[in-house]
C-alpha cells in the first residue's frame, strides 16, 4: 500500500516558495494552506496549486498542516517562528517545520521546536531570478542538490521530500552552514558579477555583435576545462605566464576606460597569482613581483568613489 502523502502549507509566496509549492503540487502533495502578507500573491499561488485556504498572518495556516515551509526572507524566519510558537491554534506540535535559507541553521526555528515541532532546513542549490519564466524555475529544480540539515529522526523525511522533487539531498553540518552559503554566493552571485564586468567592458568596445556571442565560446570552454580537470589546471593568461607588461597594460586600460573595475581586477589578479604559485605554475619570486605591481598601482592611482557621503 503506497505511503500517504502529507499535507503541506507555505508561509511566504516569493519566487522560491511559489516554485516549491507548484513542484510539490505537481508531485501529488496536497497544499493545505498558503499564507503571505500580500493577500493577492497568496491567492494567485493558491489558485495555481488548487488550495482553498489562504491567509495573511501565520495563524491562518491550516490545522491539517503536517509539513510547514517558511519561505520568507532570511531575516524574517526567526520572527515567523516566534509568532507560530505563541499560537494555540493551529498548534505546531505535530508539524515538521522547514525553512529554505542557505545561511541559517535549523536552530533559527527553535521557538517551534520548543513547542514540540520537528525542525529542519532544506535549501535548493539553484538560482531563481525574479524576472524568469516560472516554468523555467520548475525545470531548474530537476536533478539539483539540496543542502539539508535536520535531527537524525527528521532527516529521512526531509530527504524524501527532496527526492520527490527530483532532487538529491546533501547533508550540511550545522557548523559549516555559513561557509556553505558563502560558496553558493561565489557560485552564483559573484559569477554573475564577473559576467557583468565582461558585459560593461564590451559596451565600451562598441562590438558589432552581442558580447555573449564574442566571449561565449571562451567562457564555456573555460567552464568545461574547470569541470573536466580543475580550476588550477584550467587557469591560463598573463598571470601564470608572469607577463608583467600585459598586466600593466590591463591596469592602464582600466584606469582610462573603467576605473571602477580596478579593485576587482587587482583582487582577482592576486587570487589568480596565489593559485598559480600554490600549484607550481609560477615561482614565489614571480608571485611577489606580481603582488608588488598591484600594490604599487593601487598606491599611485585614485580609485573612483562608489559610495556617496551621507549627511
Amino acid at each position: 500500500m503506497p505511503a500517504r502523502i502529507p499535507r503541506v502549507s507555505f508561509i511566504g509566496t516569493g519566487v522560491l516558495g511559489s516554485t516549491l509549492a507548484k513542484a510539490l503540487h505537481i508531485k501529488g502533495y496536497r497544499i493545505a494552506s498558503i499564507v503571505d502578507r500580500n493577500g493577492s500573491s497568496a491567492l494567485a499561488l493558491a489558485k495555481a496549486v488548487k488550495c482553498t485556504k489562504v491567509g495573511v498572518v501565520a495563524a491562518d495556516i491550516s490545522p491539517q498542516t503536517e509539513i510547514l515551509f517558511l519561505t520568507v526572507n532570511d531575516d524574517e524566519i526567526g520572527i515567523v517562528a516566534a509568532e507560530l510558537s505563541k499560537q494555540k491554534k493551529p498548534h505546531v506540535k505535530s508539524m515538521l517545520v522547514l525553512h529554505c535559507s542557505g545561511v541559517h541553521t535549523a536552530s533559527v526555528l527553535d521557538p517551534v521546536r520548543k513547542k514540540g515541532a520537528r525542525i529542519g532546513s532544506m535549501h535548493p542549490i539553484q538560482t531563481f531570478p525574479h524576472l524568469q519564466n516560472p516554468t523555467k524555475h520548475l525545470a531548474h529544480l530537476r536533478g539539483i542538490y539540496y543542502g539539508i540539515e535536520a535531527d537524525p529522526n527528521t532527516v529521512m523525511q526531509v530527504e524524501k521530500i527532496v527526492q520527490d522533487l527530483g532532487g538529491k539531498p546533501i547533508i550540511i553540518p550545522k557548523e559549516l552552514k555559513s561557509l556553505y552559503h558563502t560558496t553558493c554566493v561565489f557560485a552564483s552571485n559573484y559569477l554573475t558579477m564577473f559576467l557583468n564586468t565582461i558585459s560593461e567592458l564590451s559596451q565600451k568596445m562598441q562590438l558589432p555583435v552581442p558580447w555573449t556571442e564574442v566571449f561565449g565560446p571562451l567562457m564555456s570552454t573555460t567552464m568545461e576545462n574547470v569541470i573536466k580537470t580543475s580550476p588550477s589546471s584550467a587557469l591560463t593568461g598573463p598571470i601564470i605566464r608572469g607577463d608583467m607588461q600585459t598586466i600593466n597594460l590591463h591596469l592602464e586600460a582600466l584606469a582610462r576606460h573603467a576605473p571602477h573595475f580596478l579593485p576587482l581586477y587587482t583582487i582577482g589578479g592576486i587570487e589568480a597569482a596565489r593559485i598559480a604559485r600554490d600549484h607550481g605554475k609560477i615561482s614565489h619570486e614571480k608571485f611577489t613581483e606580481i603582488i608588488r605591481t598591484f600594490r604599487k598601482f593601487i598606491r599611485t592611482h585614485t580609485f573612483p568613489k562608489l559610495i556617496k557621503d551621507t549627511k
